[in-house]
């Protein structure tokens, strides 16, 4: 169902809660109180996103958000209880595309839900003819029309979160270019959500492990000391949605 967000925390006050200010802002929300009751709700249904608490009574966090990742590209927003720069590093290190401490208003939750989930959206417009449709490098095609990246000796998808897929398709727009971490993050979260550096610098490393050839020591995402990152790969030319190259 399109805008169903689970909400996994053992807090019933606060699910209680959520449940009905984010009924009131247009989401079909379900909660889970434990690991268990959320494997059951996901087994059982599609969701647009999964807000989910770090520690669980039954269970860490982190390990229900790899088995999320494991299975789909389904959006996550890790809850955690301690400003702890390691779980917020670990979290988007499992594949959450976001992260919000605790306490924390319901409006910032709410801000932060509409950006992942408007990351994760395939816009329509995208598939007009003559609109570039995908872009080659380094053995690899990133479809920007259904948003996947495919490895082309294998013809196998590479899984990307969708905050993953928007960092790869900023890089490859800007290839050559040196993108500062600011840039990286207005692409990813935009102005109304800070983020700090680490957390892009996760980002990056999750998807250096996604896209790099396992027999180069370089990397295709190079960083540059003091300015940010680079997209070092050489680019095929654009696909476009009716499949002719555009001269």
């Amino acid at each position: 169902m399109e805008n169903r967000i689970l909400v996994v925390d053992d807090d019933g006050q606060l699910t209680a809660f959520l449940q009905r200010f984010l009924s009131k802002q247009g989401f079909d929300t379900d909660i889970a109180g434990t690991a268990s009751e959320a494997r059951a709700l996901l087994a059982a249904n599609t969701y647009s996103l999964v807000v989910l608490d770090l520690i669980l009574p039954d269970s860490d966090g982190l390990e229900i958000a790899g088995e999320i990742r494991h299975d789909s590209r389904t959006p996550v927003i890790m809850l955690t209880a301690r400003d702890e720069l390691y779980d917020r590093i670990v979290g988007l290190e499992v594949g959450a595309d976001d992260y919000i401490t605790k306490p924390y208003e319901p409006h910032e939750l709410l801000a932060r839900i509409r950006s992942v989930l408007r990351r994760s959206m395939i816009s329509d417009t995208q598939d007009d003819v003559g609109d570039p449709h995908s872009v080659r490098f380094a053995g690899l095609e990133l479809n920007l029309v259904q948003r996947h990246l495919t490895d082309m000796s294998t013809d196998t998808v590479v899984p990307l979160t969708s905050t993953e897929f928007t960092l790869l398709h900023t890089l490859v727009k800007n290839a050559g270019e040196v993108l500062s971490r600011a840039a990286i993050m207005d692409a990813l979260y935009g102005n109304a959500i800070n983020v700090t550096d680490r957390a892009i610098d996760a980002h990056i490393t999750r998807l250096r492990r996604k896209i790099d050839p396992k027999d180069q020591t370089t990397s295709l995402i190079r960083a540059v000391h003091g300015k940010g990152y680079i997209f070092a790969a050489e680019l095929e030319p654009e696909q476009t949605a009716s499949g002719a190259v555009p001269t």
